[in-house]
């Protein structure tokens, strides 16, 4: 008997952290800013005041903490006696585009989530727990993510790549450290390969990437055609350690390049691999704004095309002029992302 599972990638841009105080009302805020300002004060002096650390502590509790490295703040008599700092306490962003991004996963229904643009695990779980699956998930009678991993990448920023899963996760293997001839990081963020578990004897595996963003470029983007190019050979050698006849095996991810350019053939040209959107009819296959470009991909072995069922694009989170939407999305402000969703079904 074989059973069905959905596969999903989503660029979803929304899933950072903001420290708590800049969500409160400027009046709030700048009052919380005086007391943390105060609390780094009382902090360098050479005799400490405990009764007003304590105070101002209070104060500010769930919105900035004295992080003690050495455990010395409470004993010490003063400055000289401990090593620590002051730092913000951060929540994720309780707005219209986060519930936004809850309602498309959600609306996915996915068994295995690739998600793009997420800033570690520890965010990703809050969303998941606290926005995603006490209001979308649990009122539907849909089934939460039990398997939520990330692993930190080369980008400065904190844009990292991430799983999702409802089976479990065998084992992960970062590519952060990959190196050109020329000595220089492949990744711009990662190659995450994550093995999955479709059943105990039945594994998957998932290669998520983000390659070079076509932003920040000159016309007709040829450096990140050239990044692209690199990192797209790159994941076509670590295709090489697969028999991709035999094994499950997907490459998912935000691309950032249309299926037509020659920096992704390496990997959309490889033989044995199959782009599932050309599934769909030629017009119906792009996943950035307004759907003239492919920039999002979920790309398969031949084992798993043998299995693959209905493939589809979620645009109800990405606000433009024309097409269905969420009547939560009215701009560019509330919406999911600018990029759509893919969602491939497969029987196994």
């Amino acid at each position: 008997m074989s059973k069905e599972f959905k596969i999903a990638t989503f660029n979803c841009e929304n899933l950072f952290t903001r420290p708590g105080i800049f969500e409160e009302s400027d009046e709030k805020a700048t009052e919380l800013l005086h007391q943390v300002d105060l609390l780094k004060a009382e902090l360098k002096k050479p005799v400490f005041d405990k009764n007003e650390i304590k105070r101002l502590s209070d104060t500010l509790k769930g919105f900035a903490t004295i992080n003690d490295i050495r455990g010395k703040a409470a004993s010490a008599k003063g400055a000289a006696e401990w090593l620590g700092y002051v730092s913000f306490e951060k929540t994720t962003l309780k707005d219209e585009a986060v519930n936004n991004v809850a309602r498309v996963i959600s609306d996915l229904d996915a068994d295995i989530v690739s998600l793009i643009e997420v800033e570690d695990r520890l965010t990703l779980m809050g969303f998941h727990n606290d926005i995603l699956y006490k209001n979308f998930l649990k009122p539907d009678g849909k089934k939460p993510y039990p398997y939520i991993m990330s692993i930190q990448g080369n980008d400065g920023r904190g844009i990292n790549l991430a799983v999702m899963s409802r089976v479990p996760i065998n084992w992960m293997q970062s590519h952060v450290h990959d190196k050109t001839a020329k000595n220089t990081l492949v990744f711009s963020r990662d190659c995450l390969e994550v093995n999955l578990a479709l059943t105990p004897d039945t594994p998957l595996h998932l290669l998520i990437n983000h390659f070079k963003s076509m932003g920040y470029s000159s016309k007709d983007d040829p450096q990140g055609n050239k990044r692209r190019l690199v990192q797209t050979t790159r994941v076509a050698e670590l295709l090489d350690t697969h028999n991709l006849s035999k094994e499950y095996v997907v490459v998912a991810g935000d691309f950032n390049s249309p299926a037509t350019s020659p920096s992704l053939a390496p990997l959309l040209g490889k033989a044995g691999m199959y782009n599932v959107n050309e599934e769909l009819p030629a017009g119906e296959r792009g996943t950035y704004r307004t759907g003239k470009d492919q920039l999002d991909y979920i790309v398969i072995s031949d084992a798993l095309k043998k299995k693959l069922g209905p493939v589809h694009i979620a645009r109800h989170g990405v606000y433009t002029a024309k097409g269905e939407k969420y009547p939560t999305v009215t701009n560019r402000r509330t919406e999911a992302s600018d990029h759509a969703a893919v969602v491939a079904t497969v029987n196994v």
